[in-house]
């Protein structure tokens, strides 16, 4: 990854994919973490304008339902539909249930964009299950989605066209900047249960680098294992955004440093939008990892190093599939 790539995905050139290249997206089933605000309320509006059906996750039914009244209200003219799944992602006893809910309505499902994260939570915050927060929420929880959802996924990828069925996953350039030097992710760390009163040793914005470089490698390692029956595992850097993931930023120096580098956030759902339906994304590259407003990147040269020859996404997805093996199994 290069210092060039770095400066554009501050400043991206202009998108060349947008919702005048969707086609007509009837019959079709979409799901979004995190829709009610952001880039995916947006991702999910649009979407929905193309007659598709869309799922949003929610923490709480009140919020599933005013963004569903939102964009019915602002998308006048759709045939398509919405519904809301409640979970929280910090809490892996949610995710189950939500995704049961899901199954039992739905025989197929086209895409799906992990889309929710948390950035920048204060020093010590723990999931329900004890991992730091960033990582239980951007990568565990997400993690059993994956597992769970595998089976609708393989089905639709029978009788969708080749390449068509994604898994998109929403990191960021912090997996590069942010996280630990090597592999990107402290492996014992990972590992270790926390427990109220933690300190978070190594600081808030390291952890949330290593839940990105996360990300990455579960996209990659999902191409690698699922690649040759056509499904297409993707990650991303949807660009530098206003959006709520920085609610807790709180110094003066951050905010002002933000107003300076941060975009609306419909064009990091562009970015979003052409991962999960560019003709330039397929089963010969699968593992991308997408830049801002739509361009195939370079991930950290170490990170990609790790994932060919230390089969450092192997080991990630094998530590996942221990740690949430009861989960996975109530399904």
């Amino acid at each position: 990854m290069s210092l060039r790539q770095t400066l554009s995905e501050f400043y991206p050139p202009k998108p060349t994919f947008t919702e005048k290249d969707l086609d007509d997206l009837a019959g079709k089933v979409y799901l979004i973490t995190g829709g009610t605000s952001g880039i995916g309320f947006i991702l999910a509006k649009t979407l929905y304008s193309k007659n598709a059906k869309v799922y949003i996750t929610s923490r709480s039914a009140a919020s599933g339902e005013k963004a569903i009244s939102e964009i019915k209200e602002s998308v006048q003219s759709s045939h398509g539909e919405l519904r809301y799944l409640v979970m929280d992602l910090g809490d892996l006893q949610t995710v189950v249930p939500a995704v049961k809910s899901f199954l039992a309505q739905e025989t197929l499902l086209h895409s799906v964009w992990f889309n929710a994260g948390v950035m920048k939570v204060p020093n010590g915050s723990i999931t329900k299950q004890g991992y730091e927060l960033q990582w239980g929420t951007n990568v565990v929880g997400h993690f059993v989605m994956q597992k769970l959802l595998m089976p609708i996924l393989l089905i639709t990828a029978q009788v969708a066209p080749k390449g068509s069925v994604r898994v998109v996953w929403v990191s960021s350039d912090g997996h590069s900047l942010l996280s630990p030097k090597g592999d990107g992710i402290d492996w014992e760390d990972i590992t270790t249960r926390k427990s109220d009163g933690w300190q978070g040793e190594k600081g808030s914005m390291t952890y949330y680098g290593q839940s990105k470089a996360g990300n990455v490698l579960l996209a990659m390692e999902l191409a690698k294992r699922y690649g040759n029956q056509d499904i297409v595992g993707v990650s991303l850097n949807p660009g530098h955004l206003k959006t709520n993931l920085q609610r807790h930023s709180n110094s003066a120096l951050a905010k002002r440093f933000e107003g300076l580098v941060l975009h609306d956030p419909s064009f990091g759902a562009l970015t979003e939008l052409y991962a999960g339906f560019s003709d330039a994304i397929g089963t010969d590259n699968n593992g991308v990892y997408i830049i801002p407003w739509g361009r195939v990147g370079k991930i950290r040269q170490d990170i990609e190093a790790g994932f060919h020859n230390r089969g450092t996404g192997k080991k990630l997805w094998d530590i996942l599939e221990k740690e949430t093996e009861e989960y996975v199994l109530t399904v």
